[in-house]
Formats: C-alpha cells, structure tokens, sequence
C-alpha cells in the first residue's frame, strides 16, 4: 500500500522518480537504477531523520520548488494530525531542516536498485506486478548475495519484519532460490533484526501516544501509557519517554 505524503496534484509535485515509458506498462534495467518516492506504507514517519530524509528526496525530485510553499508543506506534514508522523515537531525545528536540505541539496540515500519500474499511470494489480518481475529476471536465475543483502536492509529500514517469503517476493523469485542465503548465521542476525524490528514499532507506538497524552501540557502518566499501547515491554515505554523529551 503506498499513500502520499502530499497533495501532489494540488501543489504539482513531483512525487516519484521521472521515467519515459513511451507508453509502456514498465520499464526494465538489467543492472538496477536508483528510484525515489514521495510515498510511505501503512508504517508513519518515526523520527525527525526520516522527515529529513523525505525532505532530502523531495528536494531531490523537485530542484525548482518553492522554498515558502516547501515550508508549509513539510509544517502540516510534520505535525502529528497530518497522519503520516508519530509525534508534531516545532515549526521552527522543521523550517530549519527545510532550509538546510533545500541549501545542501544532497544526492539522497538509496537502499536499493531497482531493475523493473512500473509506471505509475497504469493500473496494474500487486499479483500482475510479481509476475512480470518473475518473468524479466527469471525464477530460475539464483539472486546474488549483494541483492538479497539489499533486499534485507530495505525491509530493515522500514521496520518491516525479514521472512525468506518476503525476500523472495520482493527479488521475484521463489524462496527455494533464496534459502541458500539464510544459513544459520545469518538467520540468527535476522531474528536478531526482528526483535530490534519490533521493538521499534512499539516504541514509535508508545511516541505516538506519548504525543498525544501530553497535548496541551498534560503530564504524562506511565499507567495510562502502558494501558493505552498495550505494550508490555517497560523497557520500550522507557525508551519511548526518554525520545520524546529528547525530540528524535
């Protein structure tokens, strides 16, 4: 599921790296070519480093754009009504990272190369999607060691659990194809990432809340904190408290 972060027909962004499809349904690059989105999953934005970093890109797709409207933009994005970030951010603190990114304009980080790109104007199901990718790069074909590496550190920067299916899924091909990669080191450092995968939603949960129980200068209160996230975990509402005080 991908959900904009803007109202991009509004204010005429540009949301996601530009490619010529010349009226293709995508677009194939055998050695990967790096490609940005304005969009997130179902996941929020957790900390101040991934609003810069969404400001990073932006600056990146849109060079021309204006520095007082980009300003506003990130202003209601920033704050937690918006929907798309776990806790609000000052104006102040958001209008500097704004005018320091827009100032640097700095190649953005890409976890991963992309080598089928879809385009965005056609309607083309999840299932249809895999398919394609399945049949461009071959089902038969064993990924290599560097590409599931990506694949891995994609999913760990989203905080989204690491499964041998998912990997799978996500290079179009089948899990038989994978499997040699997941041997029982490397499985232990996943399940290692897991745990620290898990622990980093609840504690981006328990911020949301946090953000939440304290609007309006409300004290905060650990027994409602941990009734109303349901975490169990006390070192997680812990860490929680100790990041929204030090407004990460």
């Amino acid at each position: 599921m991908r959900i904009p972060l803007f109202d991009f027909e509004r204010h005429r962004i540009i949301m996601e790296s530009n490619f010529s499809f010349g009226g293709e349904e995508y677009l194939f690059f055998p050695e990967g070519v790096k490609y940005y989105h304005l969009y997130r999953s179902t996941r929020k934005l957790n900390s101040f480093a991934e609003l810069k970093y969404v400001a990073e890109k932006f600056v990146y797709l849109n060079p021309d754009f204006d520095i007082s409207t980009l300003k506003r933009l990130f202003a209601v994005l920033s704050d937690r009504e918006s929907g798309h970030v776990v806790r609000t951010y000052s104006q102040t603190r958001v209008d500097g990272m704004v005018e320091q990114v827009a100032g640097e304009r700095v190649t953005p980080f890409c976890p991963r190369l992309r080598k089928v790109i879809f385009n965005p104007s056609k309607a083309i199901p999840l299932e249809e999607k895999r398919k394609i990718v399945a049949k461009l790069i071959s089902q038969k074909e064993r990924p290599l060691e560097s590409e599931i590496d990506e694949v891995i550190q994609e999913l760990w920067l989203n905080k989204e659990k690491i499964t041998i299916k998912r990997v799978a899924q996500e290079l179009g091909t089948t899990h038989y194809l994978v499997r040699w990669y997941f041997n029982e080191e490397k499985m232990q450092s996943i399940r290692q990432a897991n745990t620290e995968i898990r622990n980093e939603n609840e504690i981006s949960k328990a911020v949301e809340i946090i953000d939440k129980l304290t609007d309006g200068g409300n004290k905060l209160k650990m027994r409602q904190l941990k009734q109303l996230s349901s975490i169990r975990n006390y070192s997680n509402l812990k860490e929680a408290v100790i990041r929204y005080r030090q407004k990460l």
